[in-house]
């Protein structure tokens, strides 16, 4: 009798009545897996993020608050030592003016040796007899001289600013006084995603000695919550802070707080902070509530593709909020690091503008709206082109993006600050044409001022101001080139001061700068624009004119028009009138001779214009045959 198999009946049951349950429970673990994994994720995430945030949150406070202190403390430093090296310097007035243009500084006071104040100037009220002056003067008389940090309320005075102390002391070791800087220390988290985050949060700012400069800062709003004391606070950092429990930033999650810690670079300043872990975990809560609705969903077969539908919907919710989420940190950290965002799309003529686009340009949002040639013509007309240029390079496929420093029009006013700008095309059309570009623009008017600078002393004489020897070598090569290729001569009128030595010897070389200037100012006077754009200054009393297309007889008009004005006006220096006369040598460049030969024709004509008498001009021989001693020789010989 053949043997009664039951696979069938089995597959029947499988297939017939219980496919559905087998593939709900299945559903119903892998969902349960899948939401019991995602709510460690999100827990883990969250821990991580508060972390992140308040590490970010501590660095960008901690910055702030350092910039500001070095920028009081280098106040009260400067002002310490230009009332002692600046005669007649009128540092009331002085601080005065910088304490109304700056948001962070209100007043101060300068005490005497004595403990008197010599000037005072805040802008709060405050009562002169409860400052602890001799606590002060003893500080800095007796103690260190180095920077002393107080909160104003440990001096007697209204709460809620910083004191800067400096000692003031001469150059030969006297105890002149003290000088004391205001400040309020402004929220670096205003209008920002990261003021929501951390508006529960509590803030410490405290000495190496423990005194606390800024009390805790926390929003009124929030209920009350256990914080940590200073004394636990710095227990813990004490007994943790060569932990693995420590993030590499100075922070660490302990109990139901982010406890931080930053010491301010340079400064004898900490920074302590605590954020309750409960404003990073709405993500973990909802994922976890979400897990829960979910499993109960699955095990509804009935409704298993509607909770389907849902599970995708909330994964697309879920990424678009990190896409947002996202945004709003690039976002935060493009305004934190003072760049501005616009993005313009061609083909729709619209774009957009980033808010801090709007403050860098110091321009209101709602009153102006920005249009791609609307940006453009804020432009200087002189850096227009260079800017159209580095696009269209970029847009011919030249260069991968495109960077370059124009000045723009800032604000209203007849105001002009340099910018640095930088960007790219995203989007082509069929025809390679762009179609949406975006680009950055950060405010560098500082930076490029300061460069300029380095510049100009790099190629100046910082006594006179005139054009130093390394300009003139660089100038003398170019009017070299220029007459090569034009065939016409130029010459070099070379200048000396009869006996300056004389005058430094007599009166003293504080005297021999007055008249150095002087001279220069007499010079400058008596030569033409184009002239007077040349003129150098090579070292001691010798200076040099360069004129291109002259030849001698020209050079030799310019040097005696010199001559005559500096004889006809006798130089006033610290009260004595003395005359000055000055010696010239003219040469003209010859045949293929390079510019260092022509200089020392000229250097050798100055000298026979000295050993013929001085106060005249010499010009020397048209020829290159002729045979120049040493310039050491020819001034021996004087």
């Amino acid at each position: 009798m053949p043997v009664k198999t039951t696979y069938p009946g089995w597959r029947r049951i499988l297939d017939e009545q219980f496919l559905s349950v087998f593939l709900s429970i299945g559903l119903l673990l892998g969902v349960l897996f899948l939401m019991a994994w995602q709510t460690v994720s999100e827990r883990q995430t969250a821990r991580q993020r508060a972390i992140d945030t308040t590490g970010f949150a501590i660095t960008t406070y901690g910055d702030n608050l350092s910039s500001i202190l070095i920028k009081a403390d280098n106040t009260a430093l400067m002002a310490a030592r230009e009332a002692v090296i600046v005669p007649d310097f009128d540092l009331e007035r002085h601080l005065s003016t910088m304490i109304k243009d700056d948001n962070n500084l209100v007043g101060y006071i300068l005490l005497d040796a004595a403990g008197r104040i010599a000037h005072d100037f805040t802008f709060f009220d405050f009562d002169k007899t409860v400052l602890p002056v001799s606590e002060i003067i003893a500080r800095h008389r007796d103690d260190w001289i180095e920077p002393a940090f107080r909160a104003t309320s440990t001096l007697g005075l209204k709460s809620g600013y910083l004191a800067v102390e400096r000692g003031i002391w001469s150059p030969n070791g006297t105890f002149l006084g003290v000088i004391v800087i205001f400040l309020a220390i402004e929220n670096p988290y205003e209008d920002t995603p990261l003021e929501r985050f951390l508006a529960g949060s509590r803030m410490r700012v405290a000495t190496l000695n423990t005194d606390d400069l800024l009390a805790e800062v926390q929003s009124p709003h929030i209920g009350t919550t256990d914080w940590f004391s200073a004394r636990q606070e710095e227990a813990f950092w004490d007994l943790n802070a060569d932990s693995d429990k420590i993030d590499m930033g100075g922070v660490a999650l302990f109990g139901d707080f982010v406890l931080a810690r930053k010491n301010l670079d340079g400064l004898p300043i900490t920074i302590y902070m605590q954020v309750p872990i409960n404003s990073f975990m709405g993500n973990y809560d909802t994922t976890r509530q979400t897990a829960l609705i979910a499993s109960g969903v699955v095990i509804a077969v009935t409704l298993f593709l509607f909770l389907q539908i849902r599970i995708d919907r909330k994964t697309k919710r879920r990424n678009e909020r990190k896409r947002l989420e996202l945004d709003k940190r690039l976002q935060f950290a493009l305004d934190s690091t003072g760049q501005g965002l616009w993005d313009w799309d061609f083909a729709k003529q619209q774009g957009y503008y980033s808010d801090n686009l709007y403050r860098l340009m110091e321009i209101h949002h709602g009153e102006v709206c920005l249009t791609f040639d609307s940006f453009k013509d804020r432009i200087h007309a002189d850096d227009r082109k260079q800017f159209d240029a580095a696009i269209a390079e970029h847009i011919s496929g030249n260069k991968p993006a495109f960077e370059i420093e124009v000045r723009m029009h800032v604000g209203s006013e007849d105001q002009w600050n340099w910018f640095h700008h930088s960007g790219s095309v995203i989007e082509w059309d069929r025809n390679r044409e762009p179609k949406r570009m975006i680009g950055l623009l950060k405010n560098i008017h500082h930076q490029k001022l300061k460069r300029i600078d380095l510049e100009f002393k790099a190629r100046h004489d910082p006594l006179t101001g005139l054009l130093n020897r390394t300009a003139f070598e660089d100038y003398a090569r170019r009017v070299h080139a220029l007459s090569l290729r034009t065939n016409r001569p130029y010459c070099m009128v070379m200048l000396d001061i009869d006996h300056f030595k004389k005058v430094n010897d007599t009166f003293g070389h504080d005297c021999g700068d007055i008249v150095l200037k002087r001279i220069c100012d007499i010079t400058s006077r008596a030569l033409r624009f184009e002239e007077e754009k040349l003129f150098f200054r090579l070292g001691g009393e010798e200076f040099v004119i360069l004129l291109p297309q002259n030849d001698c007889a020209a050079g030799a008009a310019v040097a005696e028009r010199i001559r005559k004005n500096v004889c006809a006006e006798p130089i006033l220096a610290d009260g004595h009138h003395i005359d000055i006369t000055i010696s010239a040598g003219v040469a003209a460049h010859r045949d293929s001779e390079l510019p260092d030969i022509t200089l020392r024709r000229a250097d050798w004509a100055l000298y026979q214009a000295k050993n013929t008498g001085r106060n005249r001009v010499y010009r020397a021989p048209g020829t290159t045959d002729v045979s120049f001693p040493d310039p050491e020789t020819m001034r021996n010989t004087v």
